[in-house]
């Protein structure tokens, strides 16, 4: 009977020793992998442009901030004014020369020629190409004077 029972008793410390080891393992798989679990959900939502401020004059600095979604962004910004002619480009030195995935902010100062004339608008367009949806992200600033 007494060696029934130190039977037992290893046959339950094995089995204790067994799951510590797999417990200890999906803890170090987890860990290790955390930052690549937490960003794929960071990077699930869509592409956002902002730009600030919404009102400025000719000559002074705009910064447009790009929050990139899953796939991405091209690292161009372009400028565009309100019949669709691009004034002129940035570009952030983050990520590779065409795709961006994290976020970045881009400072630029407008042209003093870019004071609209009587009959124009002022409105003036930013864009990012989002290559997840495979289109331009666009927002609007206005410039006064």
């Amino acid at each position: 009977m007494k060696k029934s029972v130190a039977r037992a008793e290893r046959k339950d410390k094995g089995v204790i020793f067994v799951f510590s080891i797999i417990a200890l393992f999906i803890v170090a798989l987890v860990g290790f992998n955390l930052e690549n679990v937490t960003a794929g959900a960071i990077r699930s939502t869509k592409t956002t442009v902002d730009v600030s401020p919404k009102f400025l004059n000719a000559g002074e600095y705009v910064t447009v901030t790009v929050n990139p979604g899953k796939y991405c962004v091209n690292s161009v910004v372009g400028f565009y004014d309100d019949s669709g002619l691009r004034r002129a480009t940035a570009r952030t030195e983050i990520g590779s020369p065409k795709k961006v995935c994290q976020q970045f902010s881009v400072k630029y100062k407008t042209s003093s020629d870019w004071k609209p004339d009587e009959e124009e608008s002022g409105v003036f367009l930013v864009k990012v190409f989002d290559y997840g949806k495979e289109d331009y992200i666009t927002t609007a600033f206005t410039i006064n004077e």
